[in-house]
């Protein structure tokens, strides 16, 4: 009964938040911080109500009204987009509720949806501006969604995320005035204001048209002096490409910028980038002066002025940096540090613990590549017998305790069980410790063995691949002990851990082999807006590999595997799913594809996820203790980093 009551309350949350009306600000007195009222006084600046939006959006701070100033300090190895500004720079159409329950006005200030779900009508901003000062329009959206579907610029195939469709004939985009624009769909699109929510939505409005149009031949009848400017740029399709993916969500800085009339690419974040990555390994951030979001008292965020965010060589390096108080924040603290962190709080050094609490379904997924290219290993992989005997050769609660500390359980992937999603087949199948179970399965498939015991394929030679994991995603103890017990029992699986790069070129020649990944997707309702370990053809969906190179016609030089059979039909459920125009259908569809998937046993899962941790300077305040994370969260977006404030 209990279940029942969760499922009908979810759902009318749900029904309820897509109808919020956007915060008015109008009745508000507007204050900003003393260093743009110094610009102002200066004449760099115009007057703040000049520089916000007529409805500004309406932060209420999580404990209290903060102080303006201070500076802060982030650390990151890697690529510093995706392992230190992501979320501190996520800014998307909507945004989810700070509690994950549905969605809520952002960049767009309000939107109406038609009954069938074919027709969305979104209201911007009026007087929002990008960090340039200048305005935000439909102009913007349009011009975006006709860069999408230019085959001049993706001779490859047309390719979106946010779009349910390859094809622009299949919706029209129509602006109603500078600051309405409506979207007209042939079949309904229940998905589409969430998926709004996530990266996808980028697409539309984190990619400033005034900037990108000097670049692009149709605006710039001068666009070949840029070409011949710009090294390594053979026409005008690679140097707007390059312009347009020069990191979606941070300011660019051109090589050549004395001949643009747009010199730097201006941003909607909190903050802007005012210094390029270094030789001293930093990037240097400040307010963004046109920030439209306010608090609940009319102060313009952020409260904090400026951020630095420094390179570090190692994870090792940044944990010192962390511990030392060099850095504010680490958003990806190590699970083998945590031990480190709480020790440090009891030692009274100026650090607390925030609780990040994983949107995810397992801690990791493991994937054997489908489509692998050797003939012998993909008869093998696609035996339902060979995964479950793998799959029971896995010692989770061994896992459990020597990576996760015990506070785990085991689990394949699925939704969590307070999701309205959870299906208890997919989370709890297969997953018992059994080597004779694991052992009569794999002899179904693979009886014979070599002389070192190990077992043999379809072609006669010894079953052995390469398991690997990355930098975007590393799992080294847990792949080491999965080498070690598929080893066990007859399976040679070297494990391997490599660059991001090499990682991406197996990815797009398909010779990935096997991958051990992270497990996105239990929370809530993530398990159908980011269906990647259950729908092939999703972007890192390896299981699949190839698919979505497929799905997309191409997708850079990338192999395409097409689909077929079972996983053919898969998909197609989830393009059914996605035309259906209310919540309690879409779960209802999603929860047959999840069926599907159970009974397809298409990849594994090691453990429910455990508790985060989190390491915060104590001089950071109004960040929360408990969040949900999470790629399809926005990650650090959830805690609202525009209302933090240093507290010295």
């Amino acid at each position: 009964m209990q279940k029942r009551i969760t499922y009908l309350a979810f759902l009318f949350m749900l029904l309820m938040l897509s109808v919020i009306p956007a915060v008015s600000a109008q009745d508000m007195t507007f204050t900003e911080s003393p260093m743009l009222a110094a610009r102002v006084a200066a004449g760099e600046l115009p007057p703040l109500e000049e520089r916000l939006p007529i409805t500004p959006q309406v932060t209420t701070p999580f404990n209290e009204i903060g102080q303006y100033g201070g500076e802060l300090r982030l650390g990151y190895t890697g690529d510093p987009f995706w392992n230190g500004m992501l979320g501190i720079s996520w800014e998307r159409p909507l945004n989810w509720t700070t509690d994950f329950s549905g969605v809520e006005p952002s960049i767009f200030a309000d939107w109406e949806v038609s009954d069938d779900a074919t027709e969305y009508t979104f209201y911007l901003r009026e007087g929002m501006k990008w960090s340039d000062g200048h305005p935000f329009t439909v102009e913007d959206i349009l011009f975006n969604i006709e860069v999408i579907f230019d085959l001049r610029i993706w001779p490859g195939g047309a390719f979106s995320e946010l779009w349910p469709t390859d094809s622009p004939d299949d919706f029209e985009a129509e602006a109603i005035d500078d600051y309405t624009v409506r979207f007209t769909f042939a079949e309904p699109q229940g998905l589409l204001t969430f998926r709004m929510a996530q990266w996808f939505g980028h697409e539309i409005t984190n990619r400033p048209a005034h900037f990108l149009k000097q670049f692009h031949a149709d605006y710039n009848p001068d666009v070949q002096e840029l070409i011949d400017a710009e090294d390594g740029v053979g026409d005008w399709p690679a140097l707007f490409v390059k312009y347009l993916n020069s990191t979606a969500e941070f300011i660019y800085f051109p090589p050549n910028p004395e001949l643009l009339e747009y010199p730097v690419k201006p941003t909607l974040a909190a903050w802007m980038m005012v210094e390029e990555l270094g030789t001293d390994n930093i990037i240097r951030f400040e307010r963004n002066p046109y920030y439209w979001r306010v608090d609940s008292e009319g102060n313009q965020l952020p409260y904090i002025d400026s951020l630095i965010v420094t390179q570090y060589q190692d994870g090792e390096t940044l944990t010192f940096a962390m511990l030392n108080g060099d850095i504010d924040y680490m958003p990806d603290a190590a699970s083998a540090d945590r031990i480190l962190f709480f020790d440090a709080v009891d030692e009274g050094r100026a650090i607390r613990i925030g609780t990040p609490q994983d949107n995810a379904g397992v801690t990791n997924t493991i994937h054997l590549n489908l489509n692998v290219q050797d003939d012998a290993l993909r008869e093998v992989f696609r035996n339902r017998d060979f995964r479950i005997g793998l799959s029971h050769a896995i010692n989770r609660e061994e896992i459990i305790e020597i990576v996760h500390f015990g506070m785990s359980t085991p689990s394949q992937y699925a939704p969590l069980e307070n999701s309205p999603l959870y299906n208890e087949q997919l989370a709890t199948q297969f997953t018992e410790f059994d080597i004779d179970l694991a052992n009569e399965y794999l002899d179904r498939v693979a009886p014979d063995r070599d002389s070192d015991g190990y077992r043999l394929g379809p072609d006669g030679e010894r079953i052995t691949f390469v398991l690997v994991s990355s930098d975007a995603s590393p799992a080294t103890q847990v792949g080491e002990l999965i080498s070690g017990y598929w080893d066990a029992v007859g399976v040679e699986a070297l494990f391997s851990e490599v660059t991001d790069d090499v990682f991406d070129e197996r990815v797009g020649q398909n010779t990935l082999q096997a991958v051990i990944w992270a497990g996105e997707g239990g929370a809530g309702l993530t398990s159908m807006l980011d269906p990647r370990y259950l729908v092939p053809t999703e972007y890192q969906g390896f299981w699949m590999n190839g698919s979505f190179a497929w799905r997309y016609g191409g997708f850079g030089d990338r192999v395409q595997v097409p689909l077929e059979g079972e996983f053919l039909e898969q998909r197609e459920r989830y393009l059914t799913l996605m035309t259906l125009p209310t919540a309690e259908a879409q779960i209802e569809a999603m929860a047959e594809i999840i069926q599907v998937a159970a009974d397809g046993f298409w990849l594994m899962g090691t453990a429910r996820p455990i508790p985060g941790y989190l390491p915060i300077h104590t001089r950071i305040q109004n960040h929360p203790d408990e969040w949900t994370a999470g790629f399809v969260t926005g990650s650090m977006k959830m805690t609202r980093p525009e209302q933090w404030f240093i507290a010295e």
